[in-house]
């Protein structure tokens, strides 16, 4: 019994011991890994303790945890926390949802909060599991650090063949220099649904998932090595309603957006400078890259082709009051068997532009799959179009010669 009583205390010491030091578990709060127990008590308990607490880190060991609720917490207060959220590795830590409202939601409203989640497996235990997670704030002033830092997360459905999901993926909202690296958004994984995508009932509950990652009002948002499949819109930075302004540069380096309707939708009030997008893999159903408002940018080295050019229209670069930018080194491509054939007709435009575009070089891009190449060159002024290759005799090809004049003019 004394040696019980012991052993009891020296537990609560060091756990009170690791609590001062800012570690956190959740199984010292009572989360069980078994995928059984809900833990979602044990989570919000062990979230509230960390958020009061500065520079602190959330443990998820190795196991399975079950979530029935969404696991909401707020920063208070003006003191400048860091909290990190820290599985054992992506597959090795997994957090089951079984709730409509997602796995975590964390609000700071200050903005001074730094974030941080890595490590870690979410999976969907229903059709329609809310955001996988979110973290937001209310549109501050300048933040030179960065608040929101996403790594090695992976969000999917549970089992294979699959139709459970994550109404939206990552949501990330007034975020300042949010980074997201190696994480992964899986919507239904299917082949019955997959083998009948053409049918169109079929193909909007394919697409249901919202979206795979949302940076809405977040400044400087980068993308590294990520991946949207399966869902509306792969990446979506739209910040439309609040300010007469938006927050500027963003990039994506290795990206993929496969199986989408629209692969990366960018939209600021007013035009904004900076985006790189740099060896990108997209595959959607009607617009691949839709960007308005956007200065100073670069689109270079990527792949784009469709799910189905012949029954949709499909454009794969579509550029709204863009200007000063480089479209270089793309492989527009298409797997469709009647690719290189007169036809059936393809509905595909390449690179779309509207007249308010201008100052655009376009070079040194293969195109491959059927339909136009450009639209709207004409009509945009500053336009150069030059050393691209054509592979295909059925695409439609716009010389870009008449635009010299107006480039001259644009020097």
């Amino acid at each position: 019994m004394r040696f019980g009583f012991y052993t009891s205390a020296l537990l609560m010491l060091i756990m009170a011991a690791q609590c001062r030091a800012g570690e956190f578990s959740v199984t010292d709060f009572g989360a069980v890994g078994d995928g059984k127990t809900d833990a979602s008590r044990s989570f919000i308990k062990t979230l509230k303790a960390a958020v009061d607490h500065p520079h602190a880190i959330v443990r998820i060991p190795a196991g399975e945890y079950l979530l029935n609720h969404c696991v909401q917490v707020a920063f208070r207060g003006a003191v400048d926390n860091g909290l990190a959220i820290e599985g054992d590795g992506q597959g090795v830590t997994v957090i089951r949802c079984a709730n409509t409202n997602g796995a975590f939601s964390i609000r700071s409203e200050l903005c001074q909060s730094m974030v941080s989640i890595r490590d870690l497996t979410l999976v969907a235990d229903l059709a329609g599991a809310g955001t996988a997670i979110e973290v937001t704030s209310s549109l501050r002033g300048v933040r030179n650090y960065r608040t929101l830092t996403v790594e090695n997360v992976d969000m999917r459905g549970s089992g294979l063949p699959t139709r459970k999901y994550f109404n939206r993926g990552l949501k990330a909202h007034a975020q300042w220099r949010p980074l997201f690296r190696n994480v992964i958004f899986g919507g239904m994984l299917d082949p019955a649904l997959k083998s009948r995508l053409h049918a169109k009932n079929v193909q909007e509950m394919y697409f249901d998932p919202e979206y795979a990652f949302c940076a809405d009002w977040c400044y400087a948002p980068s993308f590294q090595h990520c991946y949207a499949w399966s869902c509306h819109t792969g990446y979506r930075l739209v910040s439309h309603g609040l300010k007469p302004e938006g927050p500027e540069d963003s990039a994506f380096y290795r990206c993929f957006a496969v199986e989408v309707v629209v692969g990366i939708d960018i939209d600021t009030p007013i035009i904004e400078p900076q985006l790189v997008i740099d060896s990108c893999h997209i595959n959607s159903r009607e617009v691949g890259l839709r960007i308005s408002n956007r200065k100073f940018f670069h689109i270079v080295n990527s792949l784009f082709y469709t799910l189905n050019e012949i029954e949709y229209p499909y454009v794969d670069i579509e550029l709204q009051n863009c200007w000063a930018g480089f479209i270089h080194g793309n492989m527009f491509h298409s797997p469709h068997p009647d690719n290189m054939k007169t036809h059936p007709r393809s509905l595909r435009t390449c690179i779309a532009l509207d007249n308010r575009s201008r100052n655009i070089m376009i070079s040194g891009n293969t195109f491959n799959g059927k339909g136009k190449a450009f639209a709207g060159a004409d009509e945009a002024a500053g336009i150069t179009i030059n050393n691209n290759m054509i592979i295909n005799r059925h695409v439609e090809k716009q010389a870009g010669q008449k635009n010299r004049g107006k480039n001259e003019q644009h020097k």
